[in-house]
């Protein structure tokens, strides 16, 4: 890299790295989702089947979401806040692991913020 190019722009040695990534072959690109993450979406221009998605339930277009993620967005706001092992337990984590012991048929149960399983 010429000492002048660095001097013009000082990242130059950017546009250079990701040249050589592009001629290895080992280049990342971003795919576009261009619409909601559904079995059959559009990636790139491309309907796909997608099967890269946490969407196993089908919970992402399920008919009653919308209204309900609105109706609790106008009540408890939005945010990126704390989980609530360190900014405390809502009634609704309360609620909703009760609704969960009710439907297992199990004394209680804990809903975590992450991939735990019990």
């Amino acid at each position: 890299m010429s000492t002048t190019a660095t001097r013009i722009n000082p990242l130059s040695y950017l546009t250079e790295q990701l040249d050589e990534l592009k001629a290895r072959g080992t280049h990342f690109r971003l795919r576009l989702l261009e619409d909601e993450q559904a079995p059959v979406c559009t990636f790139d221009g491309r309907k796909v089947i997608n099967l890269a998605s946490n969407n196993y339930l089908g919970l992402t277009t399920h008919p009653k979401l919308p209204r309900s993620s609105a109706r609790s967005t106008r009540k408890y706001g939005v945010g990126s806040g704390a989980v609530r092992t360190i900014a405390g337990t809502m009634k609704i984590h309360m609620e909703l692991e009760e609704k969960i012991a009710r439907f297992k048929n199990v004394e209680a149960c804990v809903v975590f913020q992450s991939g735990f399983r019990c």
